[in-house]
């Protein structure tokens, strides 16, 4: 009975400090509040902006494949410093990203405060993920047998065949 009432207590106090977050309209909210804009660009893309319609950093969805298999991740390219900071990619039902996913994301990082990017959040966010996918790409890149497997092979060129 203890542990129903502590568990019970426990889940009270954490709905107590859950945040609403809405991504509808092209705006971000947390609690009603507007925390950030986004746009959706052609390719899946998120372009995150401030309130004020500044932007602050990019958003997109990538797939890294190499011998051992693949692997789906979001890299984030903060737009003043050029930081890329990658994470693996949610899993969603139907293979696209929806903004709320994005949303959520943004907001658990804390990397906005008070409309702004925050130094400290982004920094926490790149020592928290960096960019693995990133460094594998380039550590497959640097191997010839690699770059062997992945040229193309062209055809020399056939003549026409002729009239007789």
């Amino acid at each position: 009975m203890k542990t129903l009432l502590a568990l019970l207590l426990a889940t009270l106090s954490l709905s107590a400090n859950a945040q609403k977050i809405t991504a509808k309209k092209n705006v971000i909210r947390v609690d009603g509040q507007s925390y950030a804009r986004f746009e959706e660009g052609e390719n899946g893309e998120f372009y995150i902006s401030s309130p004020q319609n500044e932007r602050l950093f990019l958003v997109r969805s990538l797939v890294l494949q190499d011998p051992i298999g693949w692997a789906a991740y979001l890299q984030f390219v903060f737009t003043d410093s050029r930081q890329v900071v990658e994470m693996p990619r949610p899993v969603t039902t139907f293979g696209t990203l929806p903004p709320i996913k994005i949303a959520h994301l943004i907001y658990s990082a804390r990397l906005l405060k008070n409309g702004a990017l925050d130094p400290k959040a982004v920094a926490d966010f790149e020592v928290n993920y960096g960019a693995p996918y990133s460094a594998r790409r380039q550590a497959l890149n640097l191997f010839p047998i690699q770059q062997i497997q992945q040229s193309t092979v062209v055809a020399p060129p056939v003549a026409p065949a002729t009239k007789h």
